[in-house]
C-alpha cells in the first residue's frame, strides 16, 4: 500500500508577504518598547527617564522596528482584513501614529540632537493617556490583524 502527503513548501519571501511582511510584529515591538519608556517614565519621573532610559542609543534602538513597521505597515495596508469599521480604523490609526513618529525621531535624533525634547514636548499626562488608552487599543486590533491571500 502506497500513500503520499502533499507538503507545500513556502519560500521565505511567500510567507513573508503572506503575513503582511511582519507588520502586525514590527508594530507591535514598536509599541511594547513604547510602553516600557512611557512607563519608566511614569515610575521614576522625567529626569531619571532622560538619565537612564531614554537616551539618544535608545531612540536609535527604537527608530529600527519603527522605520520597518511604517513601510511594512503601508505596503501591508491594502491587504489587511478587517474584522469591522472600528479596527479598521484603529489600524489605520496605528498605522498613522507610526509612520508620522519617524520623522519625528529623526528629526530629534539627526537635526536637534537632544532627546529632553521629547520630556518637554507633553507633560506626565500625554504618558499616561498612551499608556492607559491608546497603547492598549492598538496592541489589541493589530493582534487581530489578518491578511488576504
Amino acid at each position: 500500500m502506497t500513500t503520499t502527503t502533499d507538503v507545500v513548501h513556502q519560500s521565505f519571501r511567500q510567507v513573508w508577504r503572506d503575513r503582511g511582511y511582519f507588520f502586525r510584529e514590527a508594530a507591535m515591538l514598536t509599541i511594547a518598547m513604547g510602553v516600557c519608556l512611557h512607563l519608566f517614565r511614569v515610575i521614576y519621573g522625567d529626569e531619571a527617564t532622560l538619565r537612564y532610559a531614554m537616551t539618544p542609543l535608545t531612540d536609535a534602538i527604537l527608530l529600527v522596528p519603527m522605520t520597518y513597521a511604517a513601510v511594512a505597515g503601508i505596503l501591508a495596508r491594502p491587504r489587511m482584513v478587517f474584522v469591522n469599521r472600528p479596527h479598521m480604523i484603529a489600524v489605520t490609526a496605528a498605522v498613522a501614529y507610526i509612520s508620522l513618529s519617524v520623522p519625528l525621531h529623526l528629526y530629534v535624533l539627526l537635526v536637534m540632537k537632544d532627546v529632553s525634547f521629547y520630556v518637554g514636548m507633553a507633560g506626565p499626562w500625554f504618558s499616561y493617556l498612551l499608556l492607559c488608552v491608546v497603547y492598549p487599543v492598538f496592541l489589541a486590533m493589530l493582534w487581530r490583524v489578518r491578511y488576504k491571500n
